[in-house]
C-alpha cells in the first residue's frame, strides 16, 4: 500500500473513531427526552400503554417536587438549575461509562490476534474495510459517484 493511500485510510479510520461517539452523544442527553417513548416511560404509571390526565398530573407533580430541593413548596431558579445540573452530571457519567466500555469493544475488534497490542496493520485492516464499503463503485476514490447508501 502506498504512503498516500495509507494516510487516507488512516484519516478515514480516525474520522470514524471521532464521529461514532459524537453521533451517539447527539442522540443522548437531556434534550433527547422529549419524544413519545420518553413521555410514555415518564408518565404511563401503570404500564398500560396509555397516559391518563391523572397519570400525567401525578408525574408532573413528582417532577416539580424533585425540583423543590428545600421542600418549601416553591421552586427557585437556583433549585431548578441545580436539579438540572445534577441530572446532567449523572447522564454525563453514564455516557462516559458507556463510551469507555465501547472503546474496549472497539479495541477488541481492532486487535485481531488478541495479543493486546494493536499493530498498524490491524488498525488499517478496519480502515480498509470501511474504505471498500464507502467506495461503492470500486474505483479507488470516495466521491459523489459513490452511493449514498454506503454512507
Amino acid at each position: 500500500m502506498n504512503g498516500m493511500k495509507t494516510q487516507w485510510i488512516y484519516g478515514l479510520a480516525v474520522a470514524a473513531a471521532v464521529m461514532l461517539p459524537a453521533t451517539a452523544m447527539a442522540q443522548d442527553g437531556p434534550a433527547a427526552g422529549h419524544g413519545k417513548a420518553s413521555f410514555m416511560s415518564q408518565y404511563d404509571a401503570d404500564g398500560d400503554g396509555a397516559v391518563t390526565q391523572a397519570e400525567f398530573l401525578a408525574g408532573r407533580e413528582a417532577k416539580y417536587n424533585g425540583f423543590d430541593l428545600d421542600g418549601d413548596g416553591a421552586v427557585s431558579e437556583a433549585e431548578y438549575v441545580e436539579e438540572y445540573i445534577g441530572r446532567l452530571d449523572r447522564e454525563l457519567a453514564e455516557r462516559r461509562a458507556r463510551q469507555i466500555r465501547q472503546t474496549y469493544v472497539r479495541y477488541g475488534v481492532l486487535d485481531s490476534d488478541k495479543d493486546r497490542n494493536m499493530t498498524l496493520d490491524e488498525f488499517n485492516a478496519s480502515g480498509s474495510r470501511m474504505f471498500e464499503r464507502l467506495d461503492s463503485n470500486g474505483d479507488g476514490v470516495i466521491d459523489s459517484g459513490d452511493t449514498a447508501a454506503a454512507y
